[in-house]
């Protein structure tokens, strides 16, 4: 038993504290690891903005195109706007094109009509109030002409 002291007190007695240089590795160390933690925390907060953000407008263009559905058909819906409470943090724009306006998509324009029907490209755009958008969406609705 003493000398398991005796070899342990020997070990010891070479030691005089810890070295300036092994204090400033150890700061760099929890320097690092505090700013990869604190990176990751920023990225995770701006990916949950980003989604609720998306979330948010979704649920808004949902909400228009149901809102559009249940009315019959029109040249405007305003009364759609006036049902649908629109956080104020964002805007939304509902822009109706008709058959004979004319509209292009994937490279071919569509501008007749099919057997007397009226189509309408209803387009629904949810951008912040700055005005950088988040979502743009559209359907479309017809007139059936009754034969």
């Amino acid at each position: 038993m003493r000398l398991f002291r005796k070899a342990k007190l020997r070990f010891l007695s070479g030691q005089r504290g810890i070295s300036l240089i092994e204090v400033l590795v150890a700061v760099a160390t929890f320097g690092l690891i505090g700013a990869g933690l604190m990176t990751a925390i920023d990225t995770n907060a701006r990916a949950t903005r980003r989604l609720d953000e998306r979330v948010t407008a979704t649920n808004l263009v949902t909400a228009y195109f149901e809102a559009i559905r249940a009315m019959p058909y029109a040249e405007t819906y305003p009364d759609a706007e006036e049902l649908i409470t629109v956080p104020p943090q964002y805007t939304v724009n509902v822009d109706i094109s008709f058959s004979s306006d004319g509209y292009t998509a994937d490279g071919i324009t569509w501008v007749d009509t099919y057997n007397g029907e009226t189509i309408q490209k209803i387009t629904v755009a949810v951008s912040r109030e700055d005005g950088k958008p988040i979502l743009s969406v559209c359907t479309f609705k017809t007139k059936r002409v009754e034969s």
